[in-house]
């Protein structure tokens, strides 16, 4: 979900089906959100002073459809993206159990899965795009075989990006740093598993990935490819 930092932009409605065939209870939290350069997601803090989500709190009978508005309140002007976790968790709704006159002195057990969903959210100010350079290719030292090569990427725009879309091209230079493009190599991003998820604004990813076959010793370029 994106949202602007001002205007009617600012507010958007999400639709809930409760497809079961119980009643289901949901509570909705906000929390900042941030990405290790690892591509994994870090939960910041509480940021429920910086949102209105009415109603933060539904009770669906089976079959129910629910409107949910996500209103942004914090600052008016951004410089740059803000991103966000919004997380959807079922709470337990407490039910009789009924016990059976020959089972009086059996344990019962009132077992039942809670699901928990996750979503983004980001708050973009108008005109905010990526901007991903490389900013540092190195060759891992170790015993491994094939050798490990370090890359490592920036966005320096103001909005986030997927990488998912993405590929990887190796392009070999010559003794003059000419890059010698007849003789690059391209990178299936399905096997770079940290490439597949975004890459927030201001956020590094660092890449570890085997040297691809084929490249041929001495410098190289990395370049990002969409």
């Amino acid at each position: 979900m994106t949202l602007r930092d001002s205007g009617s932009e600012s507010s958007r409605f999400m639709q809930l089906v409760n497809k079961a065939t119980e009643p289901a209870a949901i509570q909705f939290t906000i929390y900042e959100h941030s990405k290790d350069p690892d591509g994994k997601a870090i939960r910041g803090r509480d940021a429920s002073d910086q949102f209105i989500i009415y109603p933060h709190q539904v009770i669906m009978m089976p079959g129910d459809e629910v409107s949910v508005q996500v209103v942004w309140v914090g600052e008016s002007i951004l410089d740059i993206e803000q991103a966000f976790t919004l997380l959807s968790r079922q709470i337990p709704i407490p039910r009789e159990v009924t016990v059976q006159p020959d089972s009086a002195d059996k344990l019962i057990l009132d077992i039942r899965f809670l699901m928990n969903y996750e979503g983004r959210v980001y708050i973009t100010p108008l005109g905010a795009k990526a901007d991903i350079i490389t900013t540092s290719v190195n060759q891992v030292s170790g015993t491994s075989s094939p050798e490990i090569i370090e890359i490592i990427f920036e966005n320096q725009g103001t909005a986030h990006i997927s990488m998912s879309n993405m590929s990887l091209v190796f392009v070999p230079l010559d003794s003059a740093g000419v890059q010698l493009k007849e003789q690059s190599i391209a990178i299936d991003v399905a096997k770079i598993p940290a490439m597949r998820s975004h890459l927030l604004a201001g956020g590094k990813r660092r890449l570890l990935i085997p040297r691809p076959e084929g490249l041929q010793t001495g410098q190289f370029d990395v370049i990002l490819s969409q």
